[in-house]
């Protein structure tokens, strides 16, 4: 009676799983691992123990786990799956004797590995997670408790693992791939060829080498972390896993034997047949790091895929070389049939030593590169010589990156002695390649009302090159000659990010071309100390700038470094000219960039004249859902299954109240998940979807948005129309994502929701009465804008600001 308690209970904790899931997705606002902690009773680590199969083992993997001396609470959830042999029975007894610590989960079905431990995870409510399979054990008493304090020691740690003894048969095909020790014994890692000792791994390392066994596995566990459908699908299931829950951080080490590995005739690496086991290990590998680099791509921004498709070129190689030792063409297609990734890989790779065959053969005769290549005697004699060609190599990069920046030292001061014309201005995008916001806007203004002007934008982006070109706008391909001369001889260089990504030595940049800063946006985010930008030489000019009343040899001393540091600094202490909304700008621009005041004029966006010049569409009534980027893709795909699970709720309003809902992502966002919001559109007629890049255009029809921490809420509020402020991630979103310059509480003047079925209300509220918040409104907005220069002269205030300043400049110097 006390199991089947247990096994309902068993039960109970995986309804509660799903419940949290669900209740997550649909937007409570709390995220499953939280909800986790919240409902969790104490349980510090959970173990979670798979078996199958394991009769004559699993008394010694259970009796280990519970030796475990610790000074917290831990389980141990074992997963039986159905054995064939009395494995169950035996997890029954020892439930039995201690039902605190041991649950059962006695499978009614066979569930696969894979399945088997996904489940027993998704059951836990601990914080941290520890894998042991029911054929290994452990052999340190103390093991959790090592783990434990190293993660509580270590809170930017996913992971952690230990050493782990290899228990084999003598005869095991594998035992002499390893190195054993001075004692004779094989311990992973430090018997796995290659393998060098370290502190920590990083995700490269373990991609290539499979460092920690299964046995040794310590999470502080991500619950909301998705599962691909591909982890299920094969034999390997640990070091998937762990690259998953790691994402980019590193894996820690504690270089201690904790545990054993015991190699039986269930294990995944036992087979008689040596060949038969080794197609079939190298074949998984391909499948988990092709499933898991497409994962990353999506999910985990700056990953090291370079190590990972290193990792799938050597095992398809591995496993395609001994097909066609077998002369086995029909499994040969069948893998590029299921792997077309991996298959292209591989023929790159094929195709990349073809040429280099055919390079050395042509240089040195086909004797002289099986010489080269095949004769090991040969190969060793050599190993000096390359060496010193290698540090010649590297010599030789080190020469050309100091020739490029002398190229481009001397480019800038030569450019910067020729002449200026005042009537040539130069617009630029972001990281020289983007097409959009202020810079773009202030750009097609002067096209159309200042024909005085010559105005060219500069791009690196041939498609954008090739339509501006079409549309007859003056455009220039930046490291060309043309663009060069042209460049180095305009007065003023618009951009709304940085000069250093959007202007270059190389395209004419120089120090006599004056940047106009528009910037990009209005809001509470906080740009931060410029650790916010990874963009080389965005940094403050302290070393380089005099300070004030400095003379003498620190003042040429200044001077001097000057002419050897600005052709690659920002210099925010020169720009011509800052557009400032309002005061906003000025105090969370002008001053932390060292911006001189100066230099600030007081004028709106450019890409805020169409919002003046828009009225709200009516028939029916239009509401925006706009939320600002996430950085993490968790967070990003809980905000879209959240649209998804609550359409039907958002039509059925919409219908209601003879609106329409358009979802407009972030750029980011709707990229990776475009496909779900076509078809939750192509379902619910309410619903749209805006992929367009540039929103502004038609911001000014909206009568509602609902946003959260976009600058976009901001722009919006210029309109003194209501913003519904969804932040049902507000919590985790400033401590993980970005910090706020303001009080969020009182500077987002709207209703503030966390669920979708709030948010329909607060709409339904301010479509009743649109005045409704409209003072708060109306504060916060003058707070951030002046609103005598915030108009639709937004453009047509900024030219002739810079025509004003230039004509002092031009009379100043005159005068001279």
């Amino acid at each position: 009676m006390a199991v089947k308690n247990r096994e309902q209970r068993a039960v109970e904790l995986s309804s509660y799983a799903l419940e949290a899931a669900e209740e997550f997705y649909k937007g409570e606002g709390v995220s499953l691992t939280e909800r986790k902690a919240q409902e969790n009773d104490g349980t510090m680590v959970t173990v979670v123990c798979l078996t199958y199969r394991h009769e004559p083992f699993i008394a010694e993997a259970l009796e280990s786990f519970l030796r475990q001396k610790t000074n917290f609470k831990f389980k141990v959830f074992v997963g039986e799956d159905k054995s064939p042999d009395n494995t169950a029975d035996i997890v029954r007894e020892y439930a039995d004797c201690y039902p605190d610590i041991i649950v059962p989960f006695i499978r009614e079905e066979n569930m696969g590995a894979q399945r088997n431990l996904i489940d027993l995870c998704q059951r836990a409510t601990s914080p941290y997670i520890a894998f042991c399979e029911g054929d290994d054990y452990w052999v340190d008493d103390y093991k959790l408790q090592k783990q434990f304090d190293y993660m509580e020691s270590h809170p930017e740690k996913r992971a952690c693992t230990t050493q782990t003894r290899i228990l084999a048969p003598e005869d095991w095909h594998l035992r002499s791939w390893y190195r054993p020790m001075e004692d004779g014994e094989l311990i992973i890692p430090n018997s796995i060829p290659g393998f060098s000792e370290k502190e920590e791994y990083t995700p490269s390392y373990i991609a290539g080498i499979n460092v920690a066994h299964t046995s040794t596995h310590f999470y502080r566990w991500n619950y909301d972390l998705p599962v691909p459908d591909w982890y299920y699908e094969g034999i390997i299931g640990d070091t998937p896993l762990l690259l998953l829950q790691l994402g980019n951080t590193n894996l820690g080490v504690l270089p201690t034997i904790t545990s054993v590995y015991r190699i039986n005739e269930g294990s995944a690496f036992f087979d008689k047949n040596r060949e038969a086991n080794f197609l079939r290990t190298r074949l998984d590998y391909v499948r988990y790091l092709s499933g898991f680099a497409e994962f990353a791509r999506e999910h985990y921004r700056g990953y090291p895929l370079t190590a990972v498709e290193n990792r799938i070129k050597l095992e398809s190689a591995n496993y395609l070389s001994t097909l066609l030792k077998r002369d086995d063409m029909d499994t040969v297609t069948q893998f590029f049939a299921d792997f077309p990734q991996a298959g292209a890989l591989a023929l790159q790779t094929y195709i990349g030593f073809y040429r280099d065959q055919r390079a050395m053969s042509g240089t040195f005769g086909w004797d002289g590169y099986k010489l080269i290549a095949r004769n090991r005697v040969f190969r060793r004699s050599m190993k000096p010589v390359i060496r010193i060609g290698l540090k010649l190599n590297r010599t030789k990069g080190l020469i050309k990156g100091k020739v490029r920046n002398l190229m481009s030292w001397n480019l800038y001061w030569i450019n910067t002695a020729r002449k200026k014309e005042d009537d040539l201005w130069i617009f630029a995008g972001f990281n020289k390649r983007n097409y959009m916001d202020n810079s773009k806007y202030l750009y097609e203004y002067v096209l159309e009302h200042h024909p005085e002007i010559r105005a060219y934008w500069i791009t690196l982006d041939k498609q954008i090159y090739e339509q501006l070109q079409e549309e007859g706008k003056p455009v220039l391909m930046m490291r060309t000659q043309e663009c060069r001369s042209i460049v180095s001889r305009a007065a003023i260089g618009v951009t709304d990010h940085y000069r250093m990504s959007d202007f270059e030595s190389f395209s004419g940049l120089n120090d006599h071309l004056k940047i106009v800063q528009l910037w990009h946006g209005v809001g509470l985010k906080a740009i931060g100390d410029l650790k916010n930008t990874s963009v080389p030489g965005v940094t403050y000019c302290d070393d380089i700038l005099p300070a004030d009343g400095e003379k003498g040899v620190a003042l040429l001393k200044k001077k001097l470094k000057y002419i050897r540091h600005a052709y690659y600094r920002e210099l925010f202490e020169h720009y011509f000219l800052l557009a400032c909304p309002g005061p906003e700008r000025v105090e969370q621009v002008a001053k932390p960039l060292h911006i001189p005041l100066e230099a600030c004029m007081f004028s709106g966006h450019p890409r805020n004249v169409h919002l003046h010049l828009s009225a709200p569409d009516t028939d029916p009534r239009r509401i925006l859902y706009a939320p600002t980027y996430r950085w993490s893709v968790n967070r990003e795909r809980a905000l879209v299954r959240q649209i998804k699970d609550y359409a039907d709720e958002i039509q059925t309003r919409m219908e209601r109240l003879d609106c329409e809902l358009t979802l407009r992502l972030h750029p980011h966002t709707w990229r990776s998940y475009g496909h779900i919001l076509d078809s939750i559109a192509e379902d619910h007629d309410r619903i749209v979807v805006d992929h367009e890049m540039d929103i502004y255009t038609t911001l000014g029809t909206y009568s509602i948005i609902v946003s959260d921490y976009s600058s976009i809420a901001y722009d919006f509020i210029l309109l003194d129309r209501p913003v519904v402020f969804f932040n049902y991630d507000f919590e985790d979103y400033i401590q993980t994502e970005c910090a706020l310059n303001y009080d969020y509480d009182a500077y987002s003047p709207g209703t503030k929701t966390k669920t979708w079925m709030e948010t329909l209300d607060a709409i339904e509220a301010y479509l009743r009465d649109p005045e409704k918040d409209g003072p708060w409104r109306r504060k916060v907005r003058d707070e951030f804008y002046d609103m005598s220069v915030n108009d639709a002269e937004n453009s047509e205030r900024i030219v002739q600001e810079i025509k004003t300043r230039l004509a002092a400049e031009r009379n100043g110097e005159n005068r001279k």
